[in-house]
């Protein structure tokens, strides 16, 4: 018997609703200062937030531009799975980031829990499941393709594919916005992209000077950053035989950065 068109479509909208990830909690900030608490997640097919407020059972949809600010827990399982990865068991990690990534779409933890989900697939090997991993939440925020911490792994897994022009347009955005931070991480980028081209001194030379050394001395103040342009910085002049500025940017490192994952590497 052949399936109604009703129906078919029926069993569509079903399977697009269990796809569609569950609720969490958080609070909504309004433009005016007031706040809704509740069951709060991101419908895709509106691109709109649904939140039900606690002790009234009405949905109610918002645009992200009729919020002032969303705030939703840190989940607990991403402290662990970030562990796990640096701890090199991505394997045991990468299952509970794709469920956090997918549960808190556009619900302030995607981002993060993509990052972590696209080193540990470039660490893999498999850069093409990074970029797809980063593309999902890009489809749904563009911004993130340049912007915030997911971008940085979304730069890395590109530049693995020597998607390089791709690359320095995404980098010219971030450095465009005015964000301090997303121009060190940008900066840091251009430093890895120059050095794809190959392993020479001058290369070496242009990636400080494009990249890493603009980060450690006009960006000092963004010390998210500051470690991995240090780590990297020091690698540099190890490969021009200037040891004893290597071992100084180290000793910087581990000083003031000892806790960072770039001081234990």
């Amino acid at each position: 018997m052949k399936m109604s068109i009703q129906t078919g479509l029926a069993a569509l909208a079903v399977t697009f609703m269990a796809a569609e990830a569950a609720a969490v909690q958080g609070v909504i900030t309004m433009p005016n200062g007031s706040k809704r608490e509740g069951d709060i997640k991101w419908v895709v097919r509106d691109k709109a937030y649904s939140i039900t407020e606690k002790g009234r059972p009405i949905e109610m949809q918002l645009k992200p531009d009729e919020i002032a600010d969303l705030q939703i827990p840190r989940p607990r399982e991403l402290d662990a799975a970030i562990e796990s990865i640096r701890q090199g068991s991505a394997a045991a990690a990468v299952p509970v980031l794709e469920k956090l990534a997918a549960d808190y779409l556009m619900l302030q933890w995607d981002k993060p829990a993509t990052r972590y989900l696209a080193e540990a697939h470039v660490q893999a090997g498999n850069a093409d499941k990074a970029i797809a991993v980063c593309e999902k939440v890009i489809a749904a925020n563009p911004e993130a393709a340049y912007l915030g911490e997911m971008a940085p792994a979304y730069w890395q897994a590109l530049i693995k594919r020597d998607r390089l022009s791709k690359v320095e347009d995404l980098l010219s955005k971030a450095i465009k916005t005015g964000d301090r931070l997303a121009s060190a991480n940008a900066l840091i980028a251009r430093g890895d992209l120059v050095q794809a081209a190959g392993d020479t001194a001058e290369i070496a030379k242009k990636a400080l000077r494009d990249g890493y050394l603009r980060v450690i001395t006009l960006y000092k103040s963004e010390r998210a950053a500051q470690p991995e342009a240090l780590f990297k910085a020091a690698k540099c002049f190890e490969k021009l035989g200037q040891t004893q500025r290597a071992d100084q940017l180290r000793t910087t490192l581990k000083g003031e950065f000892g806790s960072s994952e770039w001081a234990k590497k």
